[in-house]
């Protein structure tokens, strides 16, 4: 069981304040993954990752993240299933400038899929199954797919139960497997898209009362663009 959190602005409304945001849904994803966490921010100066082992509470202070102004931000807190409780094996994933990857769930045939990304001279950096998914979407990209046919390729290739959310310099998107095991909520304003593990995550976001929030269904991607 792991947290993961989202938050895309479509406008500049909220930049400043795109970090306090964050955090206060980040905190909210805690009990969902005390182990480590990890937050990758969308600015000026493109994507920041920031990861570390620790109570995710305490994280919000080493990483500043109530300062940190943007556009776009994903968060994730870790419970240590699949592999050891370290910095590598921590969310997000971003495998190539400007891809990040957040990960709840597991890849049963993940092994395989890695075996066959090394054959392909993908050098991997841990032994988490979702650096294997992260690989595999940026291999996809770099073929030339855009980002809504790598999910849906994920969905043809990965077996397992996952929700994952993915961003790039200018795409929010979220996925869930053939029978939505994992849970995911997305709310939707004139100003934002956000996307959370649980509602209360997203209870604090400014607009919230008249915000559009569903669940994704079954292997559908839901893709924004800014």
């Amino acid at each position: 069981m792991c947290g993961i959190v989202g938050l895309h602005l479509k406008g500049d409304r909220h930049s400043e304040q795109l970090g306090e945001l964050l955090a206060g849904m980040f905190v909210q994803v805690r009990e969902r993954g005390p182990d480590s966490g990890g937050v990758g921010i969308y600015g000026a100066d493109g994507l920041t990752v920031l990861k570390a082992v620790g109570d995710p509470v305490d994280l919000v202070g080493e990483f500043a993240l109530t300062s940190r102004t943007g556009y776009q931000a994903v968060g994730h807190t870790r419970m240590a299933t699949e592999s050891a409780i370290t910095l590598e094996g921590s969310h997000p994933f971003s495998p190539r400038p400007g891809l990040c990857l957040v990960h709840n769930g597991s890849f049963a045939n993940h092994a395989t899929i890695r075996r066959e990304l090394e054959a392909e001279g993908i050098v991997f950096e841990t032994e988490n199954d979702s650096e294997v998914a992260a690989r595999f979407v940026g291999w996809r990209l770099d073929q030339g797919d855009g980002l809504e046919k790598a999910l849906k390729l994920v969905c043809d290739r990965f077996d397992g139960f996952y929700t994952l959310l993915i961003t790039t310099d200018t795409e929010f998107a979220v996925v869930r497997d053939a029978i939505a095991c994992k849970p995911a909520l997305i709310a939707e304003t004139d100003d934002w898209v956000a996307m959370a593990s649980e509602y209360r995550a997203l209870a604090g976001l400014p607009g919230i009362e008249n915000a559009r929030v569903f669940e994704p269904g079954p292997e559908e991607v839901h893709l924004w663009s800014k």
